[in-house]
């Protein structure tokens, strides 16, 4: 009878069991995750040096090894002495880290992810590539990239949602620089002749509220809200070769709480990611994007339009972007005309669309606010930290 094989992190005492992993295997995808630890990693490391000058400026020395180690894989010839005696007394540090660990001297709790990374990136890989967790490193000129496994993406995504849920309790995007849409909200507040157009007024509730001194509470009638029914989304992430750094990784996070956040409502969500071409991210290929390519906004909202137009329910597209579209599918018109032109098809489908701009420039912000007008309901966001991306899907998918 064929019995499927027990995850190597779970089979034996393991270094990695599944929470350091976990920790760990974030901290590679999202490289600007801090933790913090009681243990000295780099001191341990360092008491295993002889050469004097090394030991001495220890600090400086290795700050800059395990730059290259991560980068090239190499040192340079001129302190490669040094370098040799830097990489044996690692090693040596981390057999020994991981037996006094194993035998209970030191607390696994007391050693931040982010410290055992910076000290012990080529040793945490390579047992992670026995672990099945990590499938390999893609290398480029000056650049190595983590490939992650599927059973990775599941850690991951995991150590995600607890990011996300936390930040969310007390998430606030209006201090992230909340940029308002044309479209009124169903949020009361008093006028402001400086702030609000007249279109914003509510003339009924503003007749009530006058009313309301010769009424007395008990008469007044509230309507009860709609129930909400079943809702499909599309997050349709930009992949273009502006989306480096913690923009790419703010929207992959944003991506994962959305699809996580809505298991358990039975509804409906579609990733794309985005430049000159759109395609579907499949299972276990998230953590892996790699960005490239032009901008092509008004064909992901095509191909978003194409999968929700026959969906029941609320359907919305959340929109990742961190600039203007550089090409166009439709070569009659330009880059900026298509995507406007996509835009206003959504009105046909009653598409939700929301922008989340990681860019504040007068001209995309106005871009932005007029494919949200020609959509007729939705709303635009900009997010000066990508990485807090995920607690806005969460707080609004949980609404």
């Amino acid at each position: 009878m064929f019995t499927k094989p027990e995850c190597k992190i779970c089979s034996e005492e393991n270094f990695f069991d599944a929470e350091l992993a976990k920790k760990l295997l974030y901290s590679i995808f999202n490289p600007y995750y801090r933790e913090e630890g009681k243990f000295d990693v780099g001191e341990f490391i360092r008491s295993k040096i002889k050469d004097r000058e090394l030991y001495e400026y220890f600090e400086n020395y290795s700050m800059i090894f395990n730059d290259m180690l991560k980068g090239l894989g190499y040192s340079e010839s001129l302190w490669m002495d040094k370098f040799e005696e830097y990489v044996n007394a690692k090693k040596e540090a981390w057999e020994e880290l991981k037996s006094l660990i194993a035998r209970g001297e030191i607390d696994k709790g007391d050693i931040s992810a982010s410290d055992l990374l910076d000290f012990f990136y080529e040793e945490i890989i390579e047992d992670m590539i026995d672990l099945d967790l990590i499938k390999g490193i893609s290398r480029r000129v000056f650049e190595k990239k983590v490939i992650f496994s599927e059973a990775a993406e599941k850690l991951v995504a995991d150590k995600i949602m607890e990011e996300a849920m936390k930040g969310a309790k007390d998430y606030d995007y209006e201090s992230e620089g909340e940029t308002l849409s044309p479209f009124p909200s169903y949020e009361f507040v008093e006028f402001d002749e400086f702030f609000h157009h007249f279109d914003l007024i509510d003339i009924p509730e503003t007749m009530v509220r006058a009313a309301m001194r010769d009424f007395e509470i008990k008469e007044i009638v509230a309507r009860a809200p709609k129930k909400v029914g079943k809702r499909s989304y599309v997050m349709l992430i930009d992949v273009s070769d502006s989306m480096r750094g913690k923009k790419i990784i703010g929207a992959i996070e944003a991506a994962i709480t959305l699809k996580n956040s809505i298991k358990a409502s039975g509804d409906d969500c579609d990733v794309l990611a985005f430049n000159h071409e759109t395609f579907r991210i499949r299972e276990g290929d998230i953590l892996n994007l790699q960005v490239r390519g032009m901008t092509d906004i008004g064909l992901s909202l095509k191909k978003a339009t194409e999968i929700l137009k026959n969906k029941e329910g609320k359907r919305v597209i959340f929109l990742i972007t961190d600039g203007m579209p550089t090409t166009s599918y439709n070569p009659y018109y330009t880059p900026w005309k298509t995507s406007i032109i996509e835009a206003r098809k959504l009105r046909n489908y009653d598409i939700h669309l929301y922008i989340l701009m990681l860019n504040d420039d007068p001209r995309f912000y106005e871009f932005c606010l007029r494919m949200v007008k020609e959509s007729g309901k939705g709303q635009a966001y900009y997010f000066p930290n990508p990485l807090n991306l995920k607690n806005y899907i969460c707080r609004r998918v949980s609404k």
